[in-house]
């Protein structure tokens, strides 16, 4: 009877224990859907907002409509004044993983991963227009950059405030500070690949897709290492000024021999972060969950993340048409 007794009791808890891990991986899934519809709701604001003001603007204020940084701030209201507040709100409904303390990175270290991420986002880009021509050559139209054309057609100044300066900060409050405080909780390999590929595809359209997932992994992982954002921001910042500030104003200026000598900077830039990543390959690391939280099905496999692909990879089809 006695032996009954301690089998009844081991069974019970055992049941318990599945119980409890049942209910856990229940929350957790819920905890990633969350995150996938809140994303989803703040990318259909911006875009209602931004389509609100660009009929408004287009029928009440024609100067503003027709001038050279009218696109931009139509992006820069609605994601700062819309976006990146809506993100916070949401976003606080979801309890904050667990980090570490705050780690800093010497000059050397901060210039590796510079160094690195634009060379990552060199790379992806060059991939990215190679699909893009194998897309035109099928299609017989060509596959427009959205960003190039706003960046080519608004105002400098316009330019360097925003796309080099306020954009990075919101995109990085979002995805490196908000998003990824969030989902650390189940290691960092998930919460850097979730958040990267989030970022990614939240610029929906094919040219930025997957440079942007690229050098989202670089940013986040930096985040990861050092628990703040302050590198990840001043590191989206400096690959943005180049691509977004720099390049437009040199080729604006014809001269051949500064787009040449920044043709060879970008090119050691490149090198010596393909350099630096091949050198330090072997000590990247990744702190493991201490248990596992969810199925690796259910990173992908819940409504919220299912809503936001789809939703993505629509509007990144239809920019590719």
């Amino acid at each position: 009877m006695e032996n009954y007794n301690n089998f009844y009791e081991e069974s019970k808890k055992y049941l318990n224990n599945d119980s409890e891990k049942i209910q856990d991986r229940k929350r957790n899934k819920k905890i990633l859907s969350l995150c996938g519809w809140f994303l989803s709701i703040i990318f259909v604001v911006i875009s209602i907002i931004q389509v609100i003001l660009f009929v408004l603007s287009k029928k009440y204020f024609i100067s503003f409509y027709e001038s050279d940084w009218f696109e931009l701030t139509l992006t820069a209201v609605s994601i700062l004044g819309v976006g990146l507040p809506l993100a916070f709100i949401l976003m606080k409904k979801i309890p904050d993983s667990e980090k570490g303390e705050v780690k800093k990175l010497s000059l050397g270290e901060f210039v590796k991963y510079f160094l690195i991420c634009y060379a990552a986002m060199f790379y992806t880009n060059l991939i990215t227009l190679f699909i893009n021509n194998i897309i035109s050559y099928f299609t017989g139209s060509e596959v427009v950059n959205p960003l190039e054309e706003v960046i080519l057609g608004s105002n400098a100044f316009i330019i360097i405030l925003y796309a080099t300066i306020l954009g990075p900060i919101a995109e990085e409050l979002i995805f490196r500070k908000l998003l990824l405080d969030k989902l650390r909780r189940f290691g960092d390999l998930p919460a850097i690949l979730l958040t990267s590929i989030a970022f990614g595809l939240f610029h929906m359209n094919l040219s930025q897709a997957l440079y942007a997932t690229a050098v989202g992994a670089v940013m986040a992982y930096v985040t990861v290492k050092t628990n703040t954002i302050r590198y990840s921001i001043l590191i989206h910042i400096m690959v943005n000024f180049i691509g977004s500030g720099l390049a437009p104003l040199v080729l604006y200026s014809g001269d051949m021999k500064i787009i040449i000598l920044i043709s060879l900077v970008i090119q050691v830039i490149v090198a010596a972060g393909t350099a630096f990543f091949i050198i330090n390959i072997k000590k990247i690391k990744f702190t493991k969950a201490a248990i596992p939280l969810v199925k690796k099905s259910d990173y992908i496999l819940n409504s919220g993340t299912i809503v936001f692909i789809i939703l993505c990879m629509f509007m990144i089809v239809e920019s590719v048409l």
